[in-house]
């Protein structure tokens, strides 16, 4: 069973860079690292994915270690709106059809950022 843990919190500073830590030691060669966030009062949404490579979007970079045992992910300029709890998750392809991710959430969670 994948397991990924996360530091409790983190705190930033407007407008100034975010690193969010992962552990997921257990990883396969075909698990995927996932990161979803969920602001207050919604439901959690997918923010960014990876799996061997560093990848970027137009909100956050996800850095993944060359062992694959960690990863981080990275908000270039966080704001207040940023505020949620995160989770790093591990999902296996190998042979899913990629269904929705919601019930496969486990692991620690960032807040107050």
């Amino acid at each position: 069973d994948a397991k990924t843990t996360q530091p409790n919190s983190m705190e930033s500073n407007e407008e100034e860079p975010v690193h969010l830590p992962c552990n997921h030691s257990t990883v396969s060669g075909t698990d995927y690292i996932y990161w979803y966030r969920q602001l207050p009062s919604q439901g959690p949404e997918y923010v960014i994915h990876g799996l061997t490579t560093n990848v970027n979007n137009r909100m956050v970079s996800l850095t993944i270690a060359e062992d694959r045992k960690s990863s981080t992910l990275i908000l270039h300029h966080a704001t207040l709106r940023d505020a949620a709890v995160y989770y790093c998750i591990l999902r296996d392809h190998s042979g899913t059809d990629g269904a929705a991710a919601v019930q496969y959430l486990r692991g620690g969670e960032k807040e107050g950022i």
